[in-house]
Order: C-alpha cells, then structure tokens, then sequence
C-alpha cells in the first residue's frame, strides 16, 4: 500500500503519541504537524515540520488525511476545513465537546461525502473485541448487568480536569463499549466527588448507574487521581454478567510486575516502543484509518455511536449537577 500522507493537528500528549505511529508506520507520511505552542516541536519525531495556523498546515501540498488530537471543544472547525478539502478525517474521541458541533461534524461529512473516523480505541482492543464476540454469538445469552471502571492517574487528572470532565474524557470509552455490548441507554443517574486532591472545585470521581433499553443494567466508576508515586497507575475493568455466561477483563496490574525503588505495572498492550516501533492497540486503530483512506477497510464506529456516546457522557453531566436522574431522549 502506497503511504497516506498525513497531517497532524495537537501535539498534546495523544498527539505525539499518534505522531510516534505515524513515523514507524510503512502506511503513513507524516507531513507537517500544527499546534500553536512552539515547544510542540519538542514532542514531534526529527524532521516533521510544525506550523502555528491551519491555513500554512492546508497548505501543504497533495496531503490526503488529517489526524485532529486537539481538546475537545477544538475538534469541530479543523474537521470542517479538512473535509471541505476533500481529506479523510481521523478525530481522537469524543467527537465533540457538546452535541451541537457534533451534529456539525456529521453534518460536513454528509455533505462532503467524506471519510470522518472517531477514534474510540476500545474498538480495537483485542480483548474488548473477544467479549463483543462472546456477547454476539450468543455465548452469555441476554445481559443482565455490565460493571465498568477506568481510573487513570493523577498526573492526568491535573493536566485536563479544567477543561473537561470525566464523564467526556474518560468514561465515554466505557458508555461506547455499553453501547456496542448491550445496546441503547435508557436512563443515567451519577454522583461525583471533590475533595481537593487535584485542584479546588474539580471533580475527582465519578460514580454512575445506567438503564438499558434492553432491561440490563450498568454501574460506572472511573477517577483521576490515582496516586502515580504508589505503582498501579491505571485500574481499567469490566465484567459483563448474562444469563448464559460471564466476560470479564482487568487491566488492573497486567501482565508485567517490576518491583525496584518503586512498583511499576507496565500496560503494553495500548501503546509500547519495541526497538523504535510503535505496537499496541493505538497502532491498529491507527493503521487500519489509513487503510480506510485507501479503500481496503471500513470503519467499525459510525457516527450515530459516537454521537451516542458523547449523549451518555453529556447525559452523565447533567445527572451529576441536577442531582437527579436523567434519560437520554431528553439530552439526545
């Protein structure tokens, strides 16, 4: 396959790790890169230019595909400008910060009739895919009930709790995975914390239940601040109960133990160097989008399931801050 040549919106940390990929990938050409700080460069393998503005990145000749890794609520306008240029589209999840750039987005990708891909990695999990398979055969017969948590460290939490929120960020990877297992949600009812470890007035924690349409049930919980010095930096699980069988993953401490100065459970299986190449589930995701450009794969997220998502995530939001529970056809 002749290499897609690519584009790079937000060199944060998802995008110098989607630059990473793109360097190592024999499908990619990674071009030029745009991010409006100058130590972005910085994060940028040797050799790619970085520009400040979309204008000198659109600029670039014969380009074919985009990838947009910036904050959420920036996702809508470079998405519209790549489409109007007849580029593939790859956005890091969410879609959007709230459902009306969304629609937008969705809106563009119509009209235009191009390629707009949503990266919601979980998608491409081996392991979450070995329990959809399980869910789709038959295997656990009608779900009953799902449990999900996703807690990441508090260097994260720190980095982004001001510009977003957990529901957005974080859970949204488990209300897809509900979703793609189970079905619509019906209802969403969620409390939060905040005790001041990452900041004044930020939440910390997130704990949800969910009714399906289907008649099952679901409890969230995910947080940003677990305690980055202790060892376990991530603790990612899911257990899905039907009436037939059990799946369950735990991503807890994983396969690899390193006890020294301080424990380390190393997760691979996402994103790992192996003698300067990128492996893990971030590549697949990556390398099968730019064999969507070239015609040999088709993307598994529409975007009716990532505008569903973000309507759980948005949906959460409002659950938390009325105090009450709230049904997903008055957000949608």
């Amino acid at each position: 396959m002749h290499p897609v040549r690519v584009a790079l919106i937000g060199v944060g940390a998802i995008g110098a790790s989607h630059a990473a990929i793109l360097l190592s990938s024999p499908l990619a050409e990674l071009v030029v890169a745009c991010d409006t700080d100058p130590n972005a460069a910085d994060r940028l393998p040797p050799g790619v230019p970085l520009v400040s503005s979309y204008s000198e990145l659109f600029d670039t000749p014969n380009l074919e595909a985009v990838f947009i890794c910036t904050p959420q609520a920036a996702h809508r306008l470079p998405t519209e400008l790549a489409l109007a240029r007849q580029l593939a589209v790859f956005c890091e999840k969410p879609i959007a910060h709230d459902l009306f750039d969304a629609d937008a987005m969705i809106s563009a990708a119509r009209d235009t009739g191009g390629l707009l891909a949503i990266g919601h990695t979980l998608r491409f999990d081996p392991d979450y895919i070995s329990v959809h398979q399980a869910v789709s055969n038959g295997e656990l017969g009608t779900i009953i009930s799902i449990a999900c948590r996703r807690n990441i460290p508090d260097y994260e939490g720190r980095m982004i709790a001001g510009r977003t929120t957990l529901a957005n960020e974080v859970l949204i990877h488990d209300i897809d995975v509900v979703r793609w297992l189970a079905g619509d949600i019906e209802r969403i009812f969620g409390e939060s914390s905040s005790q001041g470890i990452i900041g004044p007035g930020l939440t910390e924690a997130v704990v949800a239940t969910m009714r399906l349409a289907s008649g099952g049930v679901v409890t969230l919980e995910s947080n940003w601040v677990m305690q980055s010095e202790t060892g376990p930096q991530s603790d990612f699980r899911l257990s899905v109960v039907g009436t037939l069988g059990t799946a369950s993953i735990d991503f807890f401490q994983g396969p690899v133990s390193v006890f020294a100065n301080r424990p380390r459970f190393p997760l691979n299986g996402w994103l790992a160097d192996v003698y300067g190449t990128s492996v893990g589930t971030l590549r697949t995701e990556v390398e099968h989008f730019l064999r969507c450009v070239r015609g040999e794969n088709t993307w598994p997220i529409s975007l009716s399931d990532a505008r569903a998502a973000l309507a759980g995530a948005i949906a959460l939001d409002a659950s938390i801050r009325l105090a009450q529970p709230v049904t997903l056809s008055d957000i949608s």
